[in-house]
């Protein structure tokens, strides 16, 4: 039989970014960890201070989702994908994640989006390794998601703190899990 042969494999398989740790019980205990939306919180807020003023009653978190093309072909799946929902200053028209005041202006007439339009969301992924095995492979699946609209969204959730540094300057924030946090 002949025909069109189909790409069922994601882009992440296809460059053989298999993802041993993702079977691990460490990967399993991290992963659980952070689908409690107060320890994703903390975490996110010691990283970025901002981040506390989020509406984290409507922060949503999906696991093992993958990230879609425009054209629909599955690039890979980040271990967590969160969403933040954005909010309107009727004052300035800015948009913006925090609903107590507008960052702006200052005004306190922020609002979700009005009628008919669909609320806006900001999306982050975070990507756990337990260890990271090599450098360049973990960089290259990291950098790969950001290519699909996660620019200054991306984190890595790590007790390995050998790369922290090289991964912060390509712009990939690095979260310590707590228990490693203290022996910094």
């Amino acid at each position: 039989m002949t025909g069109k042969k189909t790409l069922t494999k994601s882009l992440d398989q296809f460059w053989k970014i298999d993802d041993e740790q993702l079977k691990t019980p460490e990967h399993d205990e991290m992963l659980l960890w952070l689908l409690k939306k107060e320890n994703l919180m903390n975490i996110i807020s010691s990283k970025n201070p901002e981040a506390k003023k989020w509406d984290w009653d409507h922060v949503k978190i999906h696991a093992e989702e993958y990230i879609v093309s425009g054209s629909g072909f599955r690039v890979g799946a980040p271990d967590i994908i969160f969403v933040i929902p954005r909010y309107i200053c009727k004052n300035c028209n800015f948009t913006h994640k925090n609903m107590d005041n507008c960052p702006s202006c200052e005004s306190e007439d922020v609002i979700k989006y009005p009628g008919d339009q669909h609320q806006h969301y900001s999306r982050y992924f975070i990507e756990i390794k337990p260890k990271i095995k090599n450098f360049g492979a973990t960089l290259r699946q990291l950098k790969l998601y950001v290519s699909y609209g996660f620019e200054d969204r991306a984190y890595l959730f790590t007790g390995d703190l050998r790369y922290v540094e090289e991964f912060e300057n390509q712009g990939i924030k690095v979260l310590i899990p707590p228990e490693r946090q203290s022996t910094l």
